[in-house]
């Protein structure tokens, strides 16, 4: 009977250092979510959930996402909520939030073909300013979006700094947006297309060469195996690049990118980094960095259910221990 024990005990022990229990034991991690019935309300929600008033606030197309994000690096930059309208539709939620948040200055993404004249005009009635940034094409909006952040620029070097995301491809752009408003000096954040130059010299690729091919002559690129491994490189340069410790994630669906287009000034608000996951199953990269990275302290999980399953919410809860 002992030599049985024994042997159970044996056997139960060589299971539990084959599968162990990981957890995330150096401290907890708090977790919420930001959300809404869809990808305005949640907007709105997000903007509800982060700031309690804002001189600034930029509005985008809820239809079309090459513009909010890279307008993400302006709210990163100047730490003011993006809300998302229609082309022909603002919903009277984002007037109240407009009004709420005692708004003096709106910067409205695109032309009249992404956002028409009738809605920039209601956006006028709140009694903001407006000020439409558009461009014949994405990179031409973009530079008029860079154009402001020069601006609000508090450090400025002769020379210009520029960054190259793949225009069609919004989930390094995500990821992109918070980290490179926030850098000093200020760096440009371009759409990469078969447009811009490759004989340029850019600072910081984001992406792999199928993504941004080679040739643009950049001191660094973050690329990893797939787009949730880019991410957490993206999050890693933080200390490098911001010289500081990101302390939050902001995490949203790397899928699919309605919920997400609001994402950016979270992230910056909070000292955090946006990281990816797929809709189901916490991605295996993001698990990982949460749980090499001490310094982690909250989640913050933006979109629905549909977006981010309430699964993912239980294997973060998991993370804890």
């Amino acid at each position: 009977m002992r030599k049985k024990f024994t042997g159970l005990l044996l056997a139960l022990t060589l299971i539990i250092n084959i599968y162990p229990v990981v957890s995330k034991a150096d401290n907890s991690l708090n977790i919420r979510r930001l959300s809404g019935k869809d990808r305005y309300e949640t907007a709105i929600n997000i903007s509800r959930g982060t700031f309690s008033n804002s001189k600034y606030i930029i509005i985008a197309s809820g239809e079309d996402y090459h513009d909010a994000l890279v307008g993400g690096t302006l709210a990163a930059q100047i730490k003011a909520p993006i809300l998302l309208i229609g082309k022909n539709n603002v919903p009277i939620e984002v007037l109240d939030e407009i009004k709420r948040l005692s708004i003096e200055q709106i910067y409205l993404l695109g032309g009249t073909n992404t956002i028409s004249a009738k809605s920039g005009d209601i956006l006028k009635e709140t009694g903001a300013k407006v000020e439409r940034l558009y461009g014949a094409n994405r990179v031409e909006t973009a530079k008029k979006i860079e154009e402001i952040r020069y601006s609000f620029a508090e450090y400025i070097i002769p020379g210009d700094y520029y960054a190259v995301v793949d225009g069609r491809n919004f989930a390094d752009a995500l990821a992109a947006a918070p980290f490179v408003g926030q850098m000093d000096p200020v760096t440009y954040l371009y759409p990469y297309m078969e447009n811009v130059s490759s004989g340029k010299s850019y600072y910081m690729v984001f992406g792999g060469t199928s993504s941004v091919p080679k040739g643009y002559n950049e001191r660094i690129r973050y690329a990893g195996k797939n787009r949730y491994d880019t991410a957490t490189k993206v999050a890693d340069a933080y200390k490098s690049q911001l010289k500081r410790d990101i302390d939050t994630i902001v995490l949203v669906n790397g899928e699919d990118y309605p919920d997400a287009l609001a994402s950016a000034p979270v992230a910056s608000i909070n000292n955090g980094a946006i990281l990816l996951t797929g809709s189901k199953k916490l991605s295996s990269e993001t698990r990982e960095y949460i749980l090499n990275n001490s310094n982690i302290e909250n989640i913050i999980i933006v979109g629905g259910e549909n977006s981010v399953s309430s699964n993912i919410e239980n294997e973060l809860e998991a993370i804890n221990g």
